[in-house]
C-alpha cells in the first residue's frame, strides 16, 4: 500500500533526477562511478537543508541583534539615570557636610568669643568687687555660665542624621540655644554691672555736691607720690586689667566694657577722695552746736565778725575725734585757739580742732576716721568749754556742716 502511495512521486523524481554515470579518465584508463536519483536527491536535500538552515540563522541573527540593541540602550539609559543619581547624593551630601563643618566652625568661634567675653566679664566684675563696686550676687551668674558652658563645649547637641536629600537640614540644637541664652545673660550681668557703677559714681558726685566743691578742683590736689607722672600711652584694653581674655575688635561688648571700666576707674578715683574727706563728726559723744559758720557777734567785741569754723559744745576733756583718715601735721599751742590739733588728709583738705583741753597725738602720727586726738577744752580765745572745728581745702577756709552733712548722706 505504502509502496504504491510512493511510487508516483518516486517516478517523478526519476524523471527529475535521472540516474547519472561520471566517467573520469586518467592515464588512459577510464573510470566512472553513477550517481543513483536517491543520491542526488540526498545531496539536493542536504544543500537545501543546509541554506534553509543559515538562512533561519541569519534572519534570527538580524532580530536578535536589534533586540540587544535596544535591551542594551535601555540598560545605557538606567546607567547614567542611576549614575546621575548618585552624582547628585553625592553633591547633596558634599552640601550637607560642608554646611554641618560651617555650623560647627561658627558655634565654636561663639563659643571661643563667649569664654573670652565671659572672662573679660569675671575680670571686669573682680575688679568691681575689689573696689567694692556692684552687685556681689553677679558673681554666682557668672559662675553658672562657666559650668553650663563647660558642658555646652564638651558635650554638643548631636547632629541630626540624613534622612532624606530633599528635606531642609536643621543643626540647630540645645547648644546654640545654650551659648545664646549665656550670652543674654552675659548682656544683662554687663547691664547690672553698669548700673552698679553708674549708681555708686552718682553717690559719689552726690557726696562731693554736698560739700560744693568740684570734682576737677579736688582731683587736682591728688596726691604725687613718685614726684611726676608719665610714660607711653597704653590702651585700657591692652593692660593688665583686661590682659589676653579682651576680645579682639570693636562690637558693642568691647565699647561696653571699656565704658564701665572707666566708670570703676573714676570711681575708685572719686572713692579714694571721698576716704579721705572730713565727713565724720569730729567728738566721740554726745554734743550740741553752739555757733556756725560765716558772718556772727564776736563773744569778746560783740562786734559782728566772721566764724571760720563751727562750735561744738559737750563736757571737759570729751573725746574730739579724727572725721578722716590723715596725718598730724600740728599738735601744740596756736594763737587765738589754744591747743590745737591739725590734720592733713590729702586732696588738699586739712582740718583744725581748736581749745583743747589736752592732745592725745603728737606731730607726723597717721591717724584714723575716729581717733581719738585729744580732750575737749576752753584753752585760747574762748568762753567755756567748747571745740572749735574747721575745715581747709587748698589754703582755704569752708563751712564744716556741707562735710557733716555730706557725711550724714554717705552714712
Amino acid at each position: 500500500m505504502v509502496k504504491r502511495i510512493l511510487a508516483g512521486p518516486w517516478e517523478a523524481l526519476k524523471e527529475r533526477f535521472p540516474e547519472r554515470q561520471i566517467y573520469h579518465r586518467t592515464e588512459g584508463q577510464v573510470r566512472y562511478f553513477v550517481l543513483t536519483t536517491g543520491m542526488q536527491v540526498g545531496a539536493v536535500g542536504a544543500v537545501c537543508a543546509i541554506a534553509a538552515w543559515i538562512t533561519i540563522a541569519s534572519v534570527n541573527l538580524m532580530l536578535g541583534g536589534h533586540a540587544m540593541d535596544r535591551e542594551t540602550a535601555r540598560f545605557a539609559e538606567l546607567e547614567a539615570r542611576y549614575q546621575a543619581e548618585i552624582e547628585e547624593m553625592r553633591a547633596a551630601e558634599a552640601a550637607a557636610i560642608a554646611y554641618l563643618e560651617a555650623r560647627t566652625n561658627a558655634f565654636d568661634r561663639t563659643a571661643g568669643e563667649f569664654q573670652i567675653r565671659h572672662e573679660t566679664l569675671r575680670r571686669l566684675l573682680d575688679f568691681a568687687e575689689d573696689l567694692q563696686i556692684g552687685d556681689q550676687n553677679l558673681s554666682p551668674s557668672l559662675d553658672g555660665g562657666r559650668i553650663l558652658m563647660a558642658a555646652t563645649t564638651a558635650d554638643p547637641a548631636p547632629r541630626t542624621a540624613l534622612v532624606s536629600l530633599d528635606s531642609d537640614i536643621d543643626v540647630d540644637g540645645p547648644a546654640e540655644e545654650r551659648v545664646a541664652a549665656l550670652v543674654s545673660e552675659q548682656d544683662a550681668v554687663l547691664a547690672e554691672a553698669e548700673d552698679s557703677a553708674e549708681a555708686r559714681l552718682e553717690n559719689l558726685r552726690a557726696v562731693l555736691r554736698l560739700t560744693g566743691l568740684r570734682i576737677d578742683d579736688v582731683l587736682e590736689e591728688a596726691p604725687v607720690e613718685d614726684g611726676g607722672t608719665g610714660g607711653p600711652f597704653i590702651a585700657l584694653e591692652n593692660s593688665p586689667f583686661f590682659s589676653d581674655a579682651f576680645v579682639s575688635g570693636e562690637d558693642p561688648f568691647n565699647a561696653r566694657v571699656s565704658r564701665i571700666a572707666s566708670r570703676l576707674v573714676e570711681a575708685e578715683e572719686l572713692e579714694s577722695m571721698v576716704r579721705t574727706l572730713p565727713l565724720g563728726v569730729p567728738i566721740g559723744t554726745r554734743h550740741r552746736e553752739t555757733s556756725g559758720y560765716g558772718e556772727r557777734v564776736d563773744p569778746f567785741t560783740r562786734r559782728p565778725a566772721f566764724h571760720a569754723g563751727k562750735d561744738f559744745a559737750a563736757y571737759r576733756n570729751a573725746p574730739i575725734v579724727s572725721t578722716a583718715p590723715g596725718r598730724v601735721v600740728y599738735a601744740g599751742w596756736r594763737a587765738g585757739y589754744g591747743r590745737t590739733v591739725e590734720v592733713d588728709h590729702g586732696y588738699g583738705f586739712r582740718t583744725r580742732f581748736g581749745h583743747l583741753h589736752s592732745i592725745d597725738v603728737r606731730r607726723g602720727d597717721e591717724v584714723t576716721a575716729g581717733q581719738r586726738l585729744g580732750g575737749m577744752g576752753s584753752t585760747g580765745r574762748s568762753t567755756a568749754t567748747h571745740l572749735h572745728y574747721e575745715v581747709w581745702f587748698d589754703g582755704q577756709h569752708l563751712d564744716p556742716e556741707r562735710f557733716l552733712r555730706a557725711g550724714r548722706y554717705v552714712q
